[in-house]
């Protein structure tokens, strides 16, 4: 079975399997596609990464996943998102993202939506973080709110 290191790329994958194992750096999931690629995410980012997007390591199966590193202020760190459904003949290392064109809307709906997302941001970020412990400033409420709005808008 090929493993794909995410430090050549982005992958996306049609999960058949995902389960938690040792690798050569501690515990780690090991998510495989339906074309047997392989791909291994260390449990504590696969955890958080999926629990951001709703899903847990057991619902990861059956789900199309796009995997990627991405290199901030110096640190690398292993994103998951959803992946969109793989064009018929497509192969499931394609990175599918859903790619509809989002409506034009006028400016008094972009401000109503990215008010909602500021809104939600707040309210869960900070609950959230408060919960835990962590500080939360404006920079990082803006950001979250930003990658809602970003999304929708998508």
């Amino acid at each position: 079975m090929p493993i794909h290191k995410l430090a050549m790329g982005p992958i996306a994958l049609n999960v058949v399997a995902a389960e938690q194992t040792e690798g050569q750096f501690g515990t780690q999931v090991l998510f495989t596609g339906d074309d047997n690629t392989q791909v291994y995410v260390s449990l504590a980012s696969a955890t958080g990464q999926l629990q951001r997007i709703g899903l847990t390591i057991p619902t990861s199966v059956g789900q199309r996943l796009h995997f990627e590193q991405v290199k901030k202020d110096g640190k690398t760190f292993t994103n998951i998102l959803r992946a969109g459904a793989a064009p018929a003949g497509a192969p499931a290392s394609a990175p599918a993202m859903a790619s509809a064109a989002a409506p034009k809307m006028g400016l008094d709906e972009i401000a109503a939506l990215y008010g909602q997302c500021v809104s939600h941001a707040l309210d869960q970020l900070y609950r959230q973080c408060e919960d835990h412990g962590i500080g939360v400033n404006a920079e990082a409420i803006q950001a979250a709110a930003a990658t809602m709005f970003i999304k929708a808008t998508r």
